[in-house]
């Protein structure tokens, strides 16, 4: 029983984390970020991720996996 109470313990440090992959220039007075935004466990494997188009985009794709794994994020990390 001890065993599973650690592994327990040790998977509740993943993070989440969104990072920009490319702009696009839609106009010359407007461009589109392209952000891929992944789910990493406490060991540094990549769980699940997803792209995302633009802010809004992000924050869906952000509360998505939250409520999927939120019992197990403790960070999130948007690097721009």
């Amino acid at each position: 029983m001890k065993n599973a109470h650690d592994s327990s313990q040790s998977s509740q440090n993943w993070k989440l984390v969104s990072k920009v992959v490319d702009t696009y220039e839609i106009s010359p007075t407007d461009t589109q970020i392209e952000y891929i935004v992944y789910v990493k466990d406490d060991s540094g494997q990549n769980i699940d991720g997803a792209l995302a188009y633009g802010i809004t985009d992000r924050t869906k794709v952000t509360k998505e996996f939250i409520s999927r794994y939120g019992n197990r994020i403790d960070k999130i990390e948007h690097q721009e």
